[in-house]
């Protein structure tokens, strides 16, 4: 290692000792070293290289939260690491009609049941549902969203669009973005 390369490394070290011993002693914020985005099409980047490793991205939406202030990080044992997200950092990949319901399948690979009175789209026609037990909100993907589409109808006295499914109808509401998480 050249000398330059090992001054360089130390300093880093050393940076990160002093983030460690001004942190909460229970948590390293790893922050300052690391850069994560979630991209609106829910790519997730470390220091601007898409992360592509399927366990990788699973364990990182797997310990992804929600922070009081709002934002969100994840938290793996004793280290923590903000994420910065463009839009919401679950993203619906298909949708699966059933008999009985509809089946969403997100990008961390969990399938979860649709529930037709959290589905609502943003001022750009976008939809949107929620997630995770309402923890959550997650854009459909464009495929997503065709398949979604055959089971939507427009309603001409209340100029919106509702969900049609087993006999049922529910509206779905408009909100802006502001309304995400």
């Amino acid at each position: 290692m050249t000398t330059e390369r090992t001054k360089t490394f130390s300093k880093r070290i050393r940076n990160m000792t002093e983030s460690f011993n001004n942190a909460d002693s229970t948590c390293f914020d790893v922050t300052p070293h690391l850069k994560l985005v979630v991209d609106k099409d829910g790519r997730w980047f470390q220091n601007e290289v898409e992360i592509i490793h399927p366990r990788i991205l699973r364990q990182f939406l797997e310990a992804l939260e929600k922070k009081p202030e709002g934002g969100y990080r994840i938290r793996i044992g004793k280290e923590v690491c903000s994420v910065e997200v463009e839009d919401t950092p679950f993203i619906v990949s298909r949708i699966l009609e059933t008999d009985e319901n509809i089946r969403l399948e997100l990008n961390d690979g969990s399938h979860e049941i649709l529930d037709p009175e959290t589905l609502w789209i943003n001022e750009e026609n976008v939809p949107y549902v929620s997630v995770k037990n309402g923890e959550f909100s997650a854009r459909l993907s464009r495929p997503a969203y065709y398949e979604l589409a055959r089971t939507l109808d427009f309603d001409e006295i209340d100029k919106t669009f509702v969900l049609k499914l087993h006999g049922k109808i529910w509206p779905i509401r408009s909100e802006n973005k502001s309304s995400l998480d």
